[in-house]
């Protein structure tokens, strides 16, 4: 005990003596090196052994995250059957029959594949350390995405590892054209960020652009895709989203097709796309898979269902405020009865509905699926009910605070809803001030906003602006699946012809 002591004290004496990005000779520099980076650290395993020539070695790794049968099996029982000569050489590998193995002379990297689920071996003598990847998460199953159903297509989603996210989109894309960017973010948690892209189709300048916004962020950890989305942004002031969220495979595979750039992270089952335009939110799967004629009327209906959120609210405002000549006499008594038992003017009741709603919308995200239901119910019946009989709002109202609901549960992409939930209190407040005239100043501010945005440097508004008549036929109607030979121009692709 005393001499193992002294030995201990002696080689932290002489540590001074090695780099310290490089791994030292001494099994034991080595493993006070990396007691100190996993001090107070009660799930770090170490497991000492000895070899042939009673050289010294250690097997280390975290529990919970690494594949102990497997290591067992495969990784210890091949070393320590292996001579002593054949220890002392990177040659080591060619002997030892597991796949993801190698060799590492860096100690920083040593410390991060222990930190990845890596188990490595720590042989005294050797400059360098065996590290095998033999990690094991517990991962949910391959589900749907609750956010994003569709009736067509496959029924499968992302998850929160990287690996399988990636064989997924290798699975669906057979072609060694498809290419991985690997990334770290996050000066804390060292997170791995993937950019996914077609290197004959993607443009190379957006994705060196892409690859600097993200090698640019300097945050301790990224939680979700939305931060590195809120980073990499080119208008941090703006409500719309500028990047496509998805946790669609499908999605995923036809923005690569286009040129466009799919950004993966570890440790969240969403994924998001870029560059593309406000049209892109209002597209889903289902417009492909159906008859063009049927998937047009539905894209229609989606971006109808986006001005009635936006506008009809503001519009009842306005007109029961300032114009109310403009309603029919046929429509203006039975108005005009509704509202005279109402005490507040039309923006107040407007606000009271519409915030009771966003609540009772966020209550029913929030709370288990079957109290949700529930809270629909009291909501829409109960509430309503009682607030019209006891005249703070008008039925009039009720049915256009339901229609636009309805219309704004329609838009497929969850970001773009919110953003025109947000913009829905702007035009309301326009129009209690200045009427129809804030109404249309509003929508000129708006469609001005639109014009000058970009995701990752491309027009947000293409192509209507700026105009490009070749991708006008897949906006609001698609035309047939067989006149879409082109890809569209928002990802600047190399390669705009579709097969040969």
């Amino acid at each position: 005990m005393v001499i193992y002591i002294a030995r201990r004290n002696r080689d932290r004496t002489s540590k001074t003596v090695y780099n310290e990005n490089e791994v030292s000779t001494s099994l034991e520099v080595n493993l006070t090196r990396i007691d100190e980076a996993f001090k107070d650290c009660s799930d770090l395993i170490k497991r000492k052994v000895r070899l042939n020539n009673h050289r010294e070695g250690c097997f280390i790794y975290i529990r919970g995250i690494v594949d102990i049968d497997l290591a067992q099996r495969d990784f210890i029982n091949s070393i320590i059957t292996l001579k002593d000569e054949e220890l002392t050489n990177i040659s080591v590998l060619e002997r030892i029959a597991v796949a993801n193995i190698d060799c590492t002379c860096d100690f920083p990297s040593v410390i991060t594949g222990i930190l990845s689920g890596f188990m490595i071996c720590v042989l005294d003598g050797n400059p360098f350390v065996i590290v095998c990847k033999l990690n094991k998460f517990e991962i949910r199953n391959i589900l749907e995405p609750e956010v994003e159903k569709n009736v067509r297509g496959p029924h499968e989603g992302f998850r929160e590892t990287i690996d399988p996210n990636i064989a997924m989109l290798r699975r669906k894309i057979k072609n060694t054209k498809l290419k991985f960017k690997v990334l770290k973010v996050g000066t804390t948690t060292n997170q791995t960020v993937v950019i996914s892209y077609f290197e004959d189709i993607s443009d190379k300048a957006i994705l060196d652009r892409l690859t600097r916004k993200i090698e640019s962020i300097n945050f301790d950890g990224m939680i979700a895709i939305g931060y590195v989305e809120q980073f990499i942004s080119d208008f941090k002031l703006c409500v719309f989203p500028q990047y496509l969220a998805t946790e669609r495979p499908d999605k995923a595979v036809a923005a690569l097709l286009e040129g466009r750039f799919v950004i993966i992270q570890e440790g969240t089952p969403v994924v998001i796309i870029a560059p593309v335009n406000f049209f892109s939110f209002f597209q889903a799967l289902d417009d492909y898979s159906t008859n063009w004629m049927v998937g047009s009327l539905i894209r229609s209906i989606r971006l109808l269902g986006a001005l009635i959120a936006i506008f009809f609210p503001a519009l009842y405002i306005a007109i029961t405020s300032f114009h109310y000549f403009m309603v029919p006499l046929d429509l203006l008594v039975p108005l005009a009865e509704s509202r005279v038992k109402v005490p507040f003017p039309p923006i107040i009741e407007a606000l009271i509905l519409e915030v009771t709603l966003e609540m009772l919308r966020e209550a029913s995200i929030r709370l288990p699926s079957y109290i949700g239901i529930s809270i629909g119910v009291v909501g829409g019946l109960i509430i309503g009910q009682a607030a019209v009989a006891a005249g703070i709002v008008s039925e009039l109202f009720i049915i256009i605070v339901a229609v636009t609901a309805i219309a704004s549960f329609i838009i497929p992409s969850y970001d773009m809803g919110l953003a025109v939930r947000y913009i829905r209190f702007i035009f309301m407040l326009f129009a209690a001030i200045f009427g129809i005239v804030g109404v249309v100043v509003a929508a000129a501010l708006l469609f001005a906003h639109l014009i000058v945005l970009e995701s990752l440097g491309q027009p947000y508004f293409q192509p209507i602006i700026p105009l490009k008549i070749r991708d006008l036929k897949d906006i609001v109607i698609r035309v047939p699946i067989k006149l879409l030979g082109r890809r569209p121009g928002q990802g600047n692709s190399n390669n705009n012809r579709r097969g040969r």
